[in-house]
């Protein structure tokens, strides 16, 4: 209904009123604080999940595996990857000779080769054939954080090991492997504005001359469903599968690129029926919980648009920025407050944000998200420069904060308060 009707039908009734009393007022002022308080559960914390699978999972290559031991508090997921799974044949199992290009000589017994010199088995140093473990997306969603990796110590003096991350590789299919050695590399991706790619020296981690053991990483077990169906993947571990290459690297926001190479070592013998066929397989897997700790002064997690509010309209329903709207015009100010069901904010900063420089900070000290529009901030949201007022929600970490998403993170009720005054001159 339009202002201006609205007006029209107030001023008769209240006319009509006045007039059996014979007395006429000549304003009508409206004060007041109305509020509303409702239950409602909005699954706030997969909205974040949501966008932080999509982030990591970019890549076709990578499966994320959600990890649903009771146990388990905080979000974690598996990524797994099979950087390889190739055929290894030899040529004549029934009259064995030297496999090409390894160069070295039978032994005494005529029942393995001893090499002369390092020979590659499986090559993954060529930047083409790198792994690329993405995780620079998650900077536009928790700029300023990195994955917790512990370090820190709780009252009784022990290790906080809650959420921390794990990387492992892992080698199987073939005996020949038993024989084998691995080199390891791990960068950084820089990409610069034009899209050119360069991999950060010195490299995070560096490992060669590792003994390569055959240890699968059971992910074929996972499998949850029927393949005409398409499978889904669960994993009810507490932590990362056992076995495996372990890699400690630091994962803080850019992409990942994993160099590696299995080769065996000069004066290496290797047995002729190692090289029987055989399927040699390489996998990373990456333990992951959903933990992050701030790193700079800057670090923020900011709601998904539309998390609370309309992401595209005034929240006041102004259509241009001189459009009337009664709403506007009587409040004063409001108060909204949001609770939490096992709030994860605590000790963070809430800011609230629009046009016209309005920023609205208020501490997290329990389990309500609470801000208040001030009257001054009415007046700037009403200046037709500041249209239109679409209010993004930010939670601000000090350096060294730490961020845990629960597996149960919703907001489960919803509290209103609007101080209006509106004068109707008759």
């Amino acid at each position: 209904m339009k202002k201006s009707a609205v007006f029209l039908i107030l001023s008769f009734v209240l006319l009509g009123f006045f007039a059996c009393q014979l007395a006429i007022p000549k304003a009508i002022e409206i004060i007041g604080t109305p509020s509303a308080r409702f239950a409602e559960e909005v699954a706030v914390g997969k909205m974040f999940v949501d966008l932080l699978k999509d982030a990591i999972s970019e890549k076709d290559d990578l499966t994320m595996i959600p990890c649903t031991n009771e146990k388990i508090d905080i979000v974690t997921y598996l990524i797994h990857a099979t950087l390889l799974d190739q055929l290894f044949d030899m040529e004549d199992p029934d009259n064995p000779k030297l496999p090409p290009d390894l160069g070295g000589d039978f032994n005494e017994s005529h029942i393995g080769v001893m090499l002369h010199e390092d020979k590659t088995l499986i090559d993954g140093t060529n930047p083409k054939d790198y792994m690329v473990i993405p995780f620079s997306e998650l900077g536009s969603f928790l700029p300023g954080f990195k994955f917790y990796h512990g370090g820190s110590v709780n009252k009784k003096g022990e290790e906080d090991k809650d959420g921390i991350y794990e990387t492992k590789l892992y080698f199987s299919g073939s005996k020949i492997l038993d024989d084998a050695k691995l080199e390891i590399e791990i960068f950084e991706i820089n990409v610069d504005d034009d899209g050119n790619i360069t991999y950060e020296e010195p490299a995070l981690f560096s490992e060669k001359d590792v003994p390569v053991s055959d240890d699968e990483s059971d992910f074929k077990k996972w499998k949850v469903g029927e393949e005409t169906d398409g499978y889904e993947y669960k994993y009810d571990g507490e932590s990362c599968p056992s076995g495996g290459f372990p890699i400690d690297v630091e994962m803080n926001g850019k992409d990942l690129a994993v160099s590696y190479r299995v080769y065996f070592s000069a004066g290496t013998t290797v047995p002729l029926d190692h090289f029987q066929d055989g399927n040699i397989k390489v996998e990373v897997v990456v333990w992951l919980p959903f933990k992050f700790i701030a790193i700079d002064e800057n670090a923020a997690l900011s709601f998904p648009p539309g998390s609370f509010f309309s992401s595209e309209d005034d929240l006041f329903g102004r259509e241009e920025p001189d459009s009337d709207s009664l709403i506007a015009d009587i409040i004063e100010s409001i108060s909204v407050d949001v609770k939490f069901h096992n709030n994860p904010f605590m000790g963070a900063d809430l800011i609230i944000s629009s046009n016209g420089g309005i920023e609205i900070h208020n501490l997290i000290e329990n389990e309500w998200l609470s801000f208040t529009i001030t009257d001054d901030n009415m007046k700037v949201i009403n200046d037709p420069d500041n249209w239109p007022f679409i209010p993004e929600i930010q939670i601000r970490y000090a350096e060294g904060q730490t961020l845990a998403f629960p597996n149960v993170f919703n907001a489960i009720e919803f509290a209103f308060k609007a101080k209006v005054r509106y004068r109707i001159d008759l």
